[in-house]
């Protein structure tokens, strides 16, 4: 039993420590200005329209490759100005490329280096989460709950502290017997 909890207990630290390092990181990129943040190449949006629904709804969190070569038919992570957002490439024309969000009849034209990613998955709903994990709030949290986590399975494998064998001494002036 003592060993399951310990390997348990094991994985928990594990799953935490990369939690917590990753909500860090992710704070400290959104805070550096990336929009969105990420981590290793790898970013996290979270989508605030139904412009590319029923496939991505509001709320969910779409996984973008930074810098990953887009073709048509990819969902792409579009910069227009200061506002980012989830399209579709339908087709390429002198070197631009063609934008178009799923729930919408316009398209518009985007130069090669508006296209911050390419969308390669999404999590339906994770979103909220997401934004979440990677602020003060939610690393406070990470942290509390992996504390808790890793210290009460110590607590539950300690042994119960056992009585001394010592006889004990009798007592003064106590009670005695008459013969």
């Amino acid at each position: 039993m003592k060993t399951a909890i310990r390997m348990m207990q094991g994985i928990l630290t594990l799953l935490w420590a990369l939690l917590l390092a990753g909500s860090v990181c992710l704070y400290a990129d959104s805070a550096a200005g990336s929009d969105p943040p990420g981590l290793g190449g790898w970013a996290g949006y979270v989508v605030e329209d139904a412009a590319m629904e029923p496939e991505l709804a509001s709320g969910d969190l779409a996984v973008i490759k930074k810098g990953a070569d887009a073709k048509p038919g990819d969902m792409v992570l579009c910069r227009e100005g200061e506002r980012a957002a989830v399209t579709r490439i339908i087709g390429t024309t002198e070197g631009q490329m063609i934008l178009q969000a799923d729930n919408s009849g316009e398209s518009r034209l985007a130069q090669p280096g508006e296209i911050e990613g390419v969308c390669t998955t999404y999590l339906p709903g994770f979103g909220p989460a997401f934004r979440f994990l990677s602020s003060i709030p939610g690393i406070a949290s990470v942290g509390l709950l992996g504390l808790l986590l890793i210290v009460l399975p110590g607590f539950l494998l300690r042994a119960p502290k056992e009585r001394s064998a010592r006889p004990r001494k009798p007592r003064q002036g106590g009670y005695t017997a008459r013969h």
